[in-house]
């Protein structure tokens, strides 16, 4: 894809040109991000939020059984499966798919893997073009533009990963440790968590004093974190007992404010 791509939304998502009134969980995830610098939303609400048919979710979750293997992995893993994809999106209703190109962190961002070009495979076209994703993404930047007070150009990169364990190695969701990722948000939404135990997430603060601790658990869970006031970390994970496949997929999606 050599020219950016405008990725059509249903009409049913298009609104007025101030927006909806907001609605609780709009209004919670604003003041606790606010106040405390994340946010926790359990699937059932995320689903209500979304207006997410849980019904469609087996067909979603089917893009993960297509991600390929990370070949980028500075302690030498198999365990990360992934794609990569970058989209540039304002609300309430401009969204582009970026040409693809290479992920590339500092090495002070990403000591394990960081400081080079990363080349993914791309994003499926026809999960860029799903309508789940387009809601969840235009009520995230919702929510984020609330936050910072006013409308912002966002710039998205999206991360579908899978981390498989097995009885030999554990699966690392943050190899690289508590980290944070250079952004100005981060969003960790639960896909699926397939026969493995751990994967319990930390949030600190800049400093590294935990804020919080919580576990991931059922399909939309998903925690938003300001990337410029805290780090984050996911512990390992292993298979459970006699499972003979065990994952965790998620999707992570980076939101920077472009500048200008």
């Amino acid at each position: 894809m050599n020219d950016t791509a405008l990725i059509e939304r249903p009409t049913s998502l298009r609104c007025n040109e101030t927006g909806p009134r907001p609605d609780a969980s709009d209004m919670r995830l604003v003041e606790e991000l606010q106040r405390q610098r994340y946010a926790l939303m359990r699937g059932p609400e995320t689903a209500a939020w979304l207006d997410f048919p849980m019904r469609e979710w087996p067909r979603f979750g089917d893009y993960w059984n297509r991600l390929t293997l990370d070949r980028h992995m500075g302690d030498g893993g198999t365990y990360r499966f992934r794609r990569y994809g970058e989209l540039e999106l304002q609300y309430p209703d401009q969204l582009r798919q970026l040409p693809h190109g290479p992920y590339e962190q500092p090495r002070y961002i990403n000591k394990l893997n960081g400081g080079i070009q990363r080349w993914f495979d791309p994003l499926e076209p026809e999960f860029v073009q799903e309508e789940s994703l387009t809601k969840l993404l235009m009520s995230l930047a919702r929510v984020l533009d609330r936050v910072e007070g006013a409308r912002q150009c966002w710039n998205v990169r999206l991360h579908p990963y899978r981390i498989r364990a097995s009885s030999d190695t554990a699966g690392q969701p943050t190899p690289e440790g508590l980290h944070r990722d250079g952004v100005d948000y981060i969003v960790v939404m639960m896909v699926r968590r397939h026969n493995v135990r751990g994967g319990e997430s930390t949030i600190t603060d800049a400093e590294g004093q935990p804020l919080f601790v919580c576990k991931l658990v059922e399909p939309l869970d998903f925690m938003v974190l300001d990337d410029n006031r805290t780090m984050h970390g996911v512990t390992p994970v292993l298979p459970a007992p006699d499972a003979l496949e065990a994952y965790r997929d998620v999707l992570v999606l980076a939101f920077t404010k472009n500048a200008g």
